[in-house]
């Protein structure tokens, strides 16, 4: 399961240099990173000449990147192979989101405002089971997994995705989907009110959240969220450093609207590179608004990771014209390069562009 799943219930579905063989250097945070990216979902079942297919095509436009969803057989499958052929491959998998553990471990599961568990009230969507932060076996347990996958031959890293927590406000152009207004925090969506969660504040501020009039405005409260996922996050990316791997993340357009939108404080995280979702048309935004995005993330962290531009591959929108301006316009802001969603949108006119326009690297 991937996120194509969300866009398509709520929107629509998605239809540099050529890089030498990008192996790691061994060094966290100094590898050599793709010169730009593409998510995609893959079966162990494809014949391994489709692969090199596909893989010798996306590194023609500089694409040398892939965030592949799919199972411990497929990596093992495709990792040596993306190796000899200079194609990165990294585990894309969800972090908070998670429904597997609902009948064993029910108290791992957020609660919102009103009392309601994602088990008994999923919001917006079914699949919708965000694991709270705060709890050491869900920390501990996401740990295992993503060095898990990062010890499988020829995987060169891993990718976190629905790494925060549920949505607060939804992208403006969802909103109709789902008949919603959000013009503050509707206590159906402001999560996590468990137990857990509640004591841990309570013996650190001296006071329950829910003691507050409306708790969605306390700022202490709303930190203490920030801070207890991202500490689950350095927990992940630590394990997977030791490794001498490389961990990136899928993450809301900017650090300012990822706090406000999600709880997701992504500037603190820690990553080897951050791919910020910049679906345009989710905010109702011009293109141009993708590079204004990458600035803003730029001049709140500096220069301390990539930042590579994810964009909804949709060739109608991004046009050779639009695509090699957009390039240039990321490029100039600070950004590296491009991740596009999917790797199935990505014709032959955008690969040419990308061919033309390398990457920052």
């Amino acid at each position: 399961m991937n996120r194509n799943q969300f866009l398509r219930s709520s929107l629509f579905a998605a239809a540099g240099l050529t890089l030498a063989p990008s192996f790691l250097t061994g060094s966290p945070g100094k590898s050599v990173m793709p010169g730009n990216w593409a998510w995609m979902d893959g079966s162990d079942q494809t014949p391994i000449d489709e692969w090199k297919k596909l893989f010798d095509r996306l590194l023609s436009g500089n694409v040398s990147g892939l965030l592949m969803n799919g199972s411990d057989e497929l990596y093992k499958k495709i990792g040596p192979l993306g190796q000899q052929m200079g194609m990165q491959i990294h585990a894309w998998r969800w972090t908070m989101n998670r429904g597997d553990y609902m009948q064993e471990h029910p108290e791992w599961y957020t609660v919102n405002r009103l009392g309601q568990s994602v088990i008994d009230k999923p919001p917006y969507v079914g699949y919708y089971r965000w694991l709270c932060p705060s709890r050491p076996e869900v920390k501990d347990l996401l740990v295992k997994d993503y060095s898990r996958l990062a010890d499988i031959p020829g995987i060169s890293g891993v990718h976190l995705d629905y790494v925060r927590y549920c949505d607060i406000y939804l992208p403006i152009a969802l909103l109709p989907q789902y008949n919603l207004v959000q013009d503050f925090e509707m206590p159906e969506f402001d999560y996590c009110y468990c137990p857990l969660c509640r004591s841990i504040f309570k013996e650190k501020h001296g006071y329950d959240p829910m003691d507050k009039e409306d708790p969605s405005k306390d700022l202490t409260w709303h930190q203490f969220r920030l801070d207890q996922l991202v500490h689950v996050v350095q927990e992940i990316a630590k394990a997977i450093h030791l490794k001498k791997s490389v961990i990136t993340a899928a993450v809301f357009p900017t650090p300012e609207m990822s706090r406000r939108m999600v709880r997701q404080d992504w500037a603190r995280f820690n990553l080897d590179a951050y791919l910020p979702m910049l679906y345009h048309d989710f905010y109702l935004k011009p293109t141009d608004w993708i590079a204004e995005c990458v600035l803003e993330a730029r001049k709140e962290m500096g220069s301390a990771a990539p930042i590579y531009a994810g964009v909804m591959m949709n060739p109608t929108t991004f046009n050779p014209e639009v695509l090699a301006k957009t390039i240039q316009q990321v490029k100039k802001a600070g950004g590296q390069g491009l991740s596009s969603f999917t790797a199935g949108g990505l014709g032959e006119e955008q690969l040419e562009v990308l061919k033309k326009h390398p990457p920052q690297l």
